[in-house]
């Protein structure tokens, strides 16, 4: 689910991102009453990238490479489709999102229209005609217009007569009202030097996201989003920079002091700390932290939702969850690496520091012994049989730790990489991820030093290295089950996980 989101956010910048578009007016097209608005600076990533030869659009033999071993991703398709575009690799690009006709709208200015009626003619499987006066096409949720050399594409709140929408189009072509351009503190934010700047109000970050039914989903079974998503912001920024060997990414919050959302998480979330990753393998392919204040963090009712769902799992709903998670006192912390040997499993890595480590560590053996599963004790490891992975609850200096492997760990901890231990000794909430691609690792991380204020970056293990053509490479190799336009199962492997225990634990008799 989680690689489903990722896949329609990548999609929207990625679409942006082959459509150069020629700024000021087509910034005067933009609605005010804009919920959100990103700008793309198409030039300086294709210059960044090394993807420009004499003006026109190339794509690097080692980029080439990975998305031929993978030509089943979106964003490999579309990158290959890249340089039959006909776009004007002079000029900026824009998505905005509004309330109206169109839920998310792209805009963006063409050198050869007929290359781009002809390549997305052929990529959606539709064709362009004349309706209203406009040249369009409508397939499925998303209207397809060619206007001079000004190309549009916007998906549907609703299903409308295709008359409707081809109206509702021209109306934003033809800049005849107040546009989000009027508004300077927007227009500031846009006008970043960065490559990519971003600003979406908080009244309607919830209403874009409840257009997509993975968000819907996920909030379902992750509750603990809507902490951002329902409450009080009034805006989000966020501005990209490309340097030659590293990406910027800064983010910020724009609240009250005393909006519930700071006093929320100024009440919840606790100190960081890096001794965590005492515990966490140095080959995790993405670690996750969020440093809380137990006590009051149970007290959520997102967290009671959880908790609820939780106590409806047959067997293992038993375990008294609330009072576990009442002694974290610092960082929770998740790692996670797909399984090498069986495709759609993960396997799994848990930390955290407790106020009660031994008396978790007890309540758990308590549970697996009454469903008939008493521990082995090697070297103060508590060791279970579960599938095809060894479970191994322990304490590590304070760590209270849980994996879930499918081997026997040889390799090192995330602690003895120093770029993790400077990002987790600073970040509130994180993320930290990486990538192997040849003789190239990658990493990015991304987390919040404050509730108001959040930087990301991604960077190479080698120096030299091209850091824009990098990350599209790792984007790239990122493996995908269906085919364009397809989406992905619904299984993230930690959730199979968890339902799977139903039926592989059973009480004693």
């Amino acid at each position: 689910m989680l690689n489903r989101l990722f896949n329609k956010i990548l999609f929207t910048l990625l679409v942006i991102f082959m459509t150069g578009c020629a700024g000021n007016n087509l910034e005067k097209m933009i609605p005010a009453d804009a919920t959100g608005v990103v700008s793309v600076d198409v030039p300086e990533i294709l210059k960044k990238a090394k993807m420009l030869d004499d003006g026109k659009i190339v794509l690097p033999e080692s980029l080439q490479q990975v998305i031929d071993e993978n030509d089943t991703s979106p964003l490999c398709i579309m990158l290959n489709d890249l340089p039959l575009m006909g776009i004007d690799t002079d000029s900026k690009a824009y998505a905005f999102f509004t309330v109206k006709t169109f839920g998310r709208v792209i805009i963006a200015s063409l050198s050869d229209p007929d290359k781009a009626r002809n390549t997305l003619s052929m990529r959606v499987g539709g064709d362009f005609e004349k309706v209203e006066g406009l040249d369009c096409m409508y397939v499925k949720d998303n209207l397809y217009a060619i206007d001079g050399k000004v190309l549009f594409i916007g998906t549907v709140n609703k299903s409308l007569e295709k008359s409707r929408l081809a109206k509702a189009a021209k109306g934003i072509l033809s800049m005849t009202s107040t546009s989000i351009a009027d508004n300077k503190a927007v227009k500031d934010i846009l006008h970043n030097n960065a490559a990519i700047n971003a600003w979406i109000q908080g009244k309607g970050l919830k209403t874009i996201l409840n257009k997509s039914e993975v968000y819907r989903e996920l909030s379902q079974k992750m509750p603990l989003i809507e902490i951002f998503t329902e409450s009080d912001i009034d805006a989000v920024t966020c501005n990209i920079e490309l340097d030659n060997d590293r990406v910027e990414m800064q983010t910020h919050i724009q609240a009250a002091d005393n909006s519930e959302y700071a006093q929320l998480l100024n009440s919840t979330l606790g100190k960081p700390s890096d001794d965590v990753l005492k515990a966490i393998p140095n080959s995790m392919d993405y670690i996750f932290t969020m440093c809380v204040k137990g006590e009051n963090f149970v007290q959520l009712k997102q967290i009671q939702q959880l908790l609820t769902m939780f106590g409806k799992i047959p067997y293992i709903g038993r375990i008294d969850l609330a009072s576990i998670l009442s002694t974290v006192d610092g960082p929770f912390t998740i790692g996670l690496a797909r399984d090498p040997h069986l495709e759609g499993e993960w396997n799994v890595v848990l930390a955290t520091r407790s106020t009660d480590p031994e008396g978790v560590v007890k309540q758990i053996s308590a549970f697996a012994n009454s469903m008939g599963q008493a521990p082995e004790l090697y070297e103060g490891e508590h060791i279970y049989q579960y599938d095809n992975k060894m479970i191994r609850i322990g304490i590590i200096d304070g760590i209270l730790y849980m994996k879930m492997l499918d081997y026997e760990q040889t390799e090192g901890y995330a602690y003895e990489m120093n770029n993790v231990r400077e990002f987790f000794n600073d970040a509130l909430l994180g993320l930290f991820a990486q990538t192997h691609n040849e003789d190239v690792n990658g990493y990015f991380d991304f987390g919040l030093k404050d509730i108001f204020n959040g930087s990301g970056h991604f960077y190479t293990d080698k120096p030299g290295t091209n850091a824009t053509l990098e990350l599209l490479r790792s984007l790239c190799s990122i493996k995908v089950k269906d085919g364009f336009g397809n989406e992905d199962s619904d299984d993230d492997g930690f959730s199979s996980f968890m339902t799977g225990a139903i039926d592989k634990l059973q009480p004693m008799k």
